[in-house]
């Protein structure tokens, strides 16, 4: 079989000869309505036709397999007839729109020209148009409606009544079936649009054998399903039925040019490359519809709103007394579980929804899990989270000057994945020492917490609620990209800020601090540190417990102005528990200070939060961040 670059050159090669003909008619019989001029021929006594070239086709959405399209054709014509000095003869070109329609279905068939016209562009219709690749056009705001209709074909019993939807019941109805399939780690799913020899297997991957399937079946890896933390089954099984519902005329369409393609594949991937063009573009676009279209099939928007509340009712009654963001929670899991979705799944379908308060439940911070938060609706803007990972946290207080200030000050702390106002009244410390938001806190998250700009970005062309790609059998591995950013003239962090400094003003601690740092100013390290041991009460002996050093060495430091290494220094600061300000002057006095660096970043951000903790905590952060340095220096003991 030919394979044909796009639909363009095989409409051409196929279908010459009667776009030909068309054309040829339509001239003779609006040959002085054609608008053909020339410089040579003065007086036209003949047209002729030589030549046409299919430039580019639109396609809109017929009934069932009907397919509609308009070719965009420039015709070479030959004009002849009397010119200033004899007969003479010109060519002049015409673009032609051509009318066609066909069944696409097992090939182009029973295709028809309805008409032919002088050009013009098509006036664009997202209802019922479709791209170039024969997709269906979909935008966010439209999700819900594209979601009703699904509905309203395979199972409208859904839209009417909550209930969750029968996977089997729903393969059913659109005439699919379902197999597990032994598929590669990073394929959740598979649909075929065409009969295929494959392996398949049972739910535990077990009596694995080869069947022969036939178009319409769904091969599902049993291992791992569709967004693996976020889907379950079902949301796979609906990713793949929505391939079918809106995708088959990319398929006949790629089939029609080359025979060889008999499926599409959904792989796990993460970030889209923006630089595709063409069919992979196509393909990223087409997945991206599936991802979006399946949690709003899955979970309708009035009886999702419906049942929500509901269920939130009922958990307000069978909690009294409980915490707001507690009865979220339970809420959420409820909800989740009705629908037969993941907590994640309804937490960010709510969202959609527009229950902004859900933000704050199933908190999860670098694979921790924390309690649950409440905060004043209006608070967040659109994007927005109180939420910041580690990694994002370290990065923001070193290139971010308005938060590293407060972090390095000491007047904010992370806690709960948060930053907080350091402030008994929002900060306690667990058994373990760790910083964590009291229960006033939880529930006034806003009133105490920094808010920062969240994106998860996979590509600046389509909607990032979801990300994957679908291929057709290639191999894309990548990881998404999460940006948080703080702003510091948002209004909620101006009042935060504020709330800081009126905190900090009524501290007896800010007097003792500065009387601290004018006793110290002038003194070198070795001084500088007796100093502190003094202070603190501890002894060279308890000091090299504490610290990690030998005996010996604690003497040394803080006997003379003995050279010693930025690691030790760090011991001696986390083995006086100093805070975060005294720990930065001492350093100084050593002859360091610490630079953009991903280590020095990891050791600013100990120094600002966990100043209150001891040297292992200090050194298993250092090796979740892969530093291989560990305190004190491991390299030399006595240093």
């Amino acid at each position: 079989m030919q394979k044909f670059s796009s639909f363009e050159k095989y409409l051409e090669h196929k279908y010459y000869n009667e776009m030909f003909k068309a054309i040829k008619n339509y001239m003779w019989s609006h040959k002085n309505s054609l608008g053909l001029y020339s410089y040579v021929v003065l007086d036209m006594s003949y047209i002729e036709l030589d030549d046409i070239h299919v430039k580019s086709v639109s396609f809109h959405q017929g009934d069932g397999n009907l397919l509609e399209f308009n070719a965009s054709v420039q015709a070479d014509i030959i004009l002849k007839g009397i010119g200033k000095r004899d007969y003479e003869a010109d060519t002049q070109q015409i673009w032609f729109s051509v009318a066609f329609t066909g069944y696409l279905l097992g090939g182009l068939n029973m295709v028809t020209i309805k008409g032919v016209d002088l050009y013009s562009r098509d006036k664009f219709n997202a209802e019922d148009s479709l791209s170039k690749f024969l997709i269906p056009y979909l935008y966010s705001k439209n999700l819900d409606a594209e979601a009703t209709k699904f509905l309203e074909k395979y199972y409208k019993k859904a839209l009417k009544t909550p209930m969750p939807i029968n996977m089997e019941e729903l393969l059913e109805n659109m005439c699919l079936e379902m197999r597990y399939a032994p598929l590669p780690d990073n394929i959740f799913g598979m649909t075929y649009f065409d009969d295929a020899d494959v392996d398949v297997c049972d739910v535990l991957q077990k009596n694995i054998h080869q069947e022969h399937i036939e178009a319409g079946t769904i091969l599902i890896n049993p291992m791992i399903f569709f967004m693996r933390n976020v889907g379950s089954r079902n949301n796979t099984i609906v990713h793949e039925c929505v391939h079918w519902d809106r995708h088959s005329n990319f398929f006949e369409l790629q089939k029609l040019l080359n025979d060889d393609i008999s499926h599409i594949s959904c792989e796990i991937v993460e970030k889209y490359d923006s630089k595709t063009s063409g069919i992979d573009d196509a393909l990223k676009w087409m997945e991206w519809q599936a991802n979006a279209l399946t949690p709003h099939i899955l979970m309708p928007s009035e009886t999702t709103k419906a049942k929500f509340k509901e269920i939130l009712s009922d958990t307000r009654r069978a909690y009294p007394g409980t915490r707001p963001a507690v009865i979220a929670e339970f809420a959420i899991q409820s909800l989740a579980d009705f629908f037969d979705v993941s907590v994640v799944s309804a937490k960010i379908r709510l969202a959609e929804l527009g229950f902004e308060f859900v933000e704050g439940t199933s908190v999860y911070v670098d694979g921790k899990y924390y309690p649950p938060y409440s905060f004043k609706m209006g608070s967040l803007k659109k994007n927005q989270t109180f939420i910041i990972d580690v990694k994002s946290a370290v990065i923001e207080t070193t290139f971010n000057q308005a938060l590293g200030e407060l972090a390095h000050s000491g007047a904010i702390i992370y806690a709960n994945g948060m930053y907080c106002i350091n402030d008994d009244k929002y900060v306690t410390r667990s058994d373990t020492g760790t910083p964590i938001l009291t229960d006033y806190a939880l529930e006034h998250v806003d009133e105490c917490c920094l808010a920062f700009d969240r994106k998860i970005r996979v590509s600046n062309k389509y909607d990032d609620s979801y990300y994957r790609v679908c291929f057709l059998c290639r191999d894309i591995k990548s990881d998404n990209i999460v940006e948080a950013t703080y702003d510091k003239d948002y209004k909620n962090n101006q009042d935060v800020a504020e709330r800081v400094k009126e905190i900090k003003k009524s501290k007896v601690l800010l007097q003792e601090s500065i009387k601290i740092q004018k006793e110290t100013a002038g003194l070198e390290f070795y001084e500088c540190l007796e100093y502190h041991m003094k202070r603190r009460g501890i002894t060279e002996e308890q000091l090299a417990e504490r610290s990690g050093l030998s005996v010996r060495a604690v003497g040394d430091y803080h006997r003379m102005d003995k050279n010693i290494q930025l690691p030790a220094v760090l011991a001696l600061c986390i083995g006086l528990n100093l805070k975060p300000e005294y720990c930065y002057s001492l350093i100084d006095k050593a002859g360091y200070s610490l630079k953009a660096t991903e280590e020095h970043m990891v050791y600013k951000f100990l120094i600002d939060n966990h100043t209150d903790e001891n040297l292992a905590s200090w050194n298993s952060t250092l090796t979740d961040f892969g530093i291989k340095q560990r305190l004190p220096d491991n390299r030399k003991r006595d240093v």
